[in-house]
C-alpha cells in the first residue's frame, strides 16, 4: 500500500514539474519535443508520435522511436510524412473527432481500426509495433488541437507490454497541460504577429500619405536588418564582440519600421513639396506674364502715338524699341531665374540669392491700381532656400516629426522584448557629431541601433527611385556622399565601412518585390 501511495505522489510530482517547465518553455519545437519524450518517459514508451490539427487532418510534428534510434521532427529535421486525413477508422483521427482516449493492448489482434499504417511501417523497419495509448490534446476551449500516440510500453526488460490503466489519467493530465502549453504559446505568437502586420499597416500608410515616400519604411527596414546579420557573423576587427541575436535583431527592425510614423501629423504640403514655391510658380509666371502684357500695350500706344502726331523721330523710335527690348529680356531672364531657383536639384547661392532680391525689389501697377513686388516676401524666402525645398520654419515642422514618433510609440506598451523601441526609433536622425536632432546626441550616447537607423535612412533616401522630384542617385555616388557625412562627423566610418564590404543594398533586393 506504501508503495502505491508513493508512486501516486511520485506520479503526481512528476505531472507537476513537467507542468512548470511546459509552461517555461519558449521554444516551439523544443515543446513539442518535450511533450512527446515526457510521456514516454513516465509510461516507459518505446516511441511516440505527437500530431497537431490542421483543418481536417493530422499533421505530424514529432517522430521517436528507441528502438531505432530515430527521432525526427522540430526545425532541424522535419518530417517529410503526409498529414493523416480525418476519418474514424484510423486510431488517432478517431481520437481527436472523438475527443476520447483510446488504448490498445496489441496493435496486431485489435478490431475496429484500419492499423494498416503501423503494420506496413513494420515489415519495412523490422519493428514491431504491439501496444498503443492514443490521448487527445485539448485546449481550454474544448477543442483538440492535436493527438499524443504513444507505442510500445516496456517492462524492466526492455519488452513491449500493455499500457496499463493507471497511465491514461496521468497521461491525459500531461496532454491536458501540453495543449494549455501550445495554446499559450501560439495566442503569444498569433498577438506578435497581430502586431507586427498591425506595425507594416501602420508604415505603409505613412508612406503612402506621400507619393515621395511609397516603399522608404520597408527598405530602411530591409537594411537594417541586413546590417545587423552582417554584424553579428563578424568575427574579426571591431564588430568581433558585438553580437545581434533574435531579440536584438526583433527590436532593431522593429524600430525601423516604426522611425517614421510621427509623420502622420506632418501637413503634405510640407511633406510633399518637391520644389520650393511649387504651384505657387503658375503663380509668378502669369504676374510675369501680366507685367509683360501691361509693358507691351504701353509700348504699342507709345508708338501709336508717335506715328499718329508725326513726331516720329529716329533716334525716339530706336530707343523705345530698345526700351522694349530690354523689358522683354528682362522679363525672360527673371522668368528663368525663378524656375531655375524653383528646382530642387539647384543650389541657391548667394549670388542666385542676390539676382532673386533685385527681382523681388521691382514694382509693378495691379488692375486695382496698387502697387505690388514682382515676388512677394513669402516667394523670395521659400526661392531663396539655399539646398532642398523647405524653408527653416517649414525644415523645423518636418523635424517635429521625430519627437511625434517618440510621444506616440510612449503610448504603446512594448513588451519587455521592445521596450527600447521608442527611443531608438526617435534618434535615426541623431549625428555623432551632436548636431543632430531631436535630442543633440553625441558619439557613444547615440546607441548602434541609432547609429544603424541613421545610415540606412540616409541610405534609401539617397538611392530611393519613387520620388518625383529627384532622380535616385547612383549607388556609387550615394555611398560617397555617406563618405563625407563620415568625414563631417555625421554617420558612424566603421558601420559604412561594413555596409559597403558586404553590399548591404544587394542583400535586400529580392526581398523588395
Amino acid at each position: 500500500m506504501k508503495n502505491f501511495e508513493a508512486d501516486i505522489l511520485h506520479q503526481v510530482e512528476d505531472i507537476l514539474n513537467i507542468g512548470i517547465a511546459l509552461s517555461m518553455e519558449k521554444d516551439h519545437n523544443r515543446l513539442l519535443e518535450m511533450i512527446v519524450s515526457e510521456a514516454r518517459r513516465i509510461t516507459n514508451a518505446d516511441a511516440g508520435t505527437l500530431y497537431l490539427r490542421d483543418g481536417d487532418f493530422l499533421v505530424f510534428k514529432i517522430t521517436q522511436n528507441e528502438t531505432l534510434q530515430s527521432f525526427q521532427g522540430g526545425s532541424d529535421n522535419p518530417i517529410n510524412l503526409p498529414p493523416v486525413p480525418m476519418r474514424l477508422e484510423n486510431v488517432s483521427s478517431y481520437v481527436a473527432l472523438r475527443n476520447e482516449s483510446v488504448n490498445i493492448p496489441d496493435v496486431y489482434s485489435a478490431e475496429g481500426f484500419d492499423f494498416s499504417g503501423p503494420k506496413n511501417y513494420d515489415k519495412i523497419t523490422g519493428y514491431r509495433t504491439v501496444s498503443m495509448l492514443v490521448i487527445p490534446l485539448e485546449n481550454h476551449e474544448g477543442d483538440v488541437i492535436g493527438v499524443l500516440q504513444l507505442i510500445n510500453a516496456t517492462d524492466e526488460n526492455k519488452h513491449p507490454i500493455p499500457f496499463s490503466s493507471d497511465y491514461e489519467k496521468v497521461i491525459s493530465s500531461l496532454a491536458s497541460q501540453a495543449a494549455i502549453s501550445l495554446t499559450n504559446q501560439q495566442l503569444i505568437e498569433d498577438i506578435e504577429q497581430l502586431f507586427n502586420s498591425f506595425v507594416e499597416v501602420m508604415a505603409a500608410a505613412i508612406d503612402s500619405r506621400t507619393p515621395y515616400n511609397a516603399n522608404h519604411t520597408r527598405r530602411v527596414a530591409l537594411l537594417s536588418g541586413a546590417l545587423a546579420a552582417v554584424i553579428d557573423a563578424e568575427e574579426q576587427g571591431c564588430w568581433a564582440e558585438v553580437g545581434f541575436d533574435e531579440t536584438r535583431t526583433n527590436q532593431l527592425v522593429m524600430s525601423a519600421w516604426l522611425h517614421d510614423i510621427g509623420k502622420i501629423a506632418t501637413p503634405l504640403e510640407v511633406m510633399n513639396k518637391c520644389s520650393r514655391i511649387e504651384r505657387h510658380l503658375e503663380l509668378i509666371m502669369q504676374r510675369l506674364d501680366y507685367i509683360m502684357q501691361k509693358w507691351r500695350s504701353e509700348y504699342l500706344e507709345k508708338k501709336l502715338e508717335m506715328i499718329s502726331y508725326g513726331n516720329l523721330y529716329q533716334e525716339d523710335l530706336e530707343a523705345l524699341e530698345a526700351n522694349w527690348a530690354e523689358q522683354q529680356l528682362l522679363i525672360e531672364q527673371s522668368r528663368a531665374l525663378i524656375i531655375r531657383a524653383d528646382n530642387p536639384a539647384t543650389f541657391v547661392d548667394g549670388e542666385i540669392q542676390q539676382q532673386l532680391q533685385q527681382v523681388a525689389a521691382r514694382r509693378y501697377v495691379d488692375e486695382y491700381g496698387q502697387e505690388q513686388p514682382w515676388l512677394t516676401e513669402a516667394e523670395l524666402i521659400n526661392l531663396c532656400v539655399t539646398k532642398g525645398t523647405l524653408t527653416e520654419e517649414e525644415r523645423k515642422i518636418m523635424e517635429d516629426h521625430v519627437q511625434v514618433t517618440q510621444r506616440m510609440l510612449e503610448k504603446i506598451p512594448f513588451t519587455n522584448k521592445l521596450k527600447d523601441v521608442p527611443f531608438f526609433a526617435g534618434i535615426h536622425h541623431e549625428h555623432l557629431d551632436g548636431k543632430g536632432y531631436p535630442l543633440g546626441l553625441k558619439g557613444d550616447d547615440i546607441p548602434l541601433e541609432g547609429r544603424i537607423l541613421a545610415l540606412t535612412d540616409v541610405f534609401d533616401a539617397l538611392t530611393a527611385a519613387d520620388r518625383p522630384y529627384k532622380k535616385a542617385l547612383p549607388i556609387d555616388q550615394s555611398l560617397k556622399i555617406l563618405g563625407f557625412m563620415v568625414k563631417d562627423g555625421e554617420l558612424d566610418g566603421d558601420l559604412l565601412d561594413l555596409f559597403i564590404r558586404h553590399r548591404v543594398w544587394e542583400m535586400i533586393e529580392s526581398d523588395q518585390t
